[in-house]
């Protein structure tokens, strides 16, 4: 029955992050002393569970950003992806640990490879204003495509101006066209206003080839 409850409560955490539901009703002590045993038995799942009602204060009478960083980095350590990230915000941020852009970037890479869109992206912002590595804005577009072309919207919008400015691309604005586009029906915050400028400075031409960049991008 805990296991059931834990479960309910992950579907809250991840799709009610701003749910205002009290530890009593929800049975967050339930879920909260379900995923401590399973992460003191070393499961990583458990420990980046436990980690998220830490963060969200899920259960508590406040966050916890501290403990919830130790539980992260317990499951960071066994290779959960998520939890990489998880750890490389902290850093970034200076949230429940120093700051340690340095640090921030590594961890990133690391939940990166495991193809985690936001972790690609906050990749291709470090690189794009030099935070915690040489700044390269080629890199940074680089970083910005791999989660773009993984469906991630604010990816989609930064390399549309990466396009549109000619940094660390070719100056393309049919090809930003495009990828504002795709970040519009992401309903991406500012994409639609992006498109709109941006077609403005197209030919006709130029507009029907971000049209047909957009339809292919929109169909993976």
């Amino acid at each position: 029955m805990k296991g059931l409850v834990a479960t309910i409560l992950l579907y809250a955490l991840i799709c009610l992050p701003s749910a205002s539901v009290t530890a009593q009703s929800a049975g967050y002590g339930d879920a909260m002393r379900w995923y401590e045993r399973e992460a003191l038995k070393g499961v990583a799942k458990a420990q980046f569970l436990l980690g998220l009602l830490y963060q969200r204060g899920a259960g508590l009478r406040k966050q916890d950003p501290e403990r919830a960083y130790e539980w992260f980095l317990k499951a960071a350590a066994q290779g959960h992806p998520r939890a990489q990230f998880k750890i490389a915000s902290a850093l970034q941020s200076g949230r429940g640990v120093a700051k340690d852009l340095k640090l921030a970037h590594a961890w990133y890479r690391r939940s990166a490879a495991f193809g985690v869109s936001e972790a690609q992206y906050n990749l291709g912002y470090m690189l794009l204003n030099g935070e915690g590595v040489a700044r390269s804005p080629e890199r940074a577009a680089r970083r910005y495509d791999e989660a773009a072309r993984g469906g991630f919207g604010p990816a989609q919008l930064a390399l549309g101006y990466l396009y549109l400015t000619g940094t660390g691309v070719p100056l393309d604005i049919a090809d930003a066209w495009a990828w504002f586009r795709a970040a519009e029906t992401r309903h991406t915050a500012g994409a639609a206003e992006a498109r709109k400028s941006s077609g403005e400075r197209l030919s006709q031409f130029d507009l029907k080839r971000g049209e047909t960049l957009a339809a292919s991008r929109l169909k993976k």
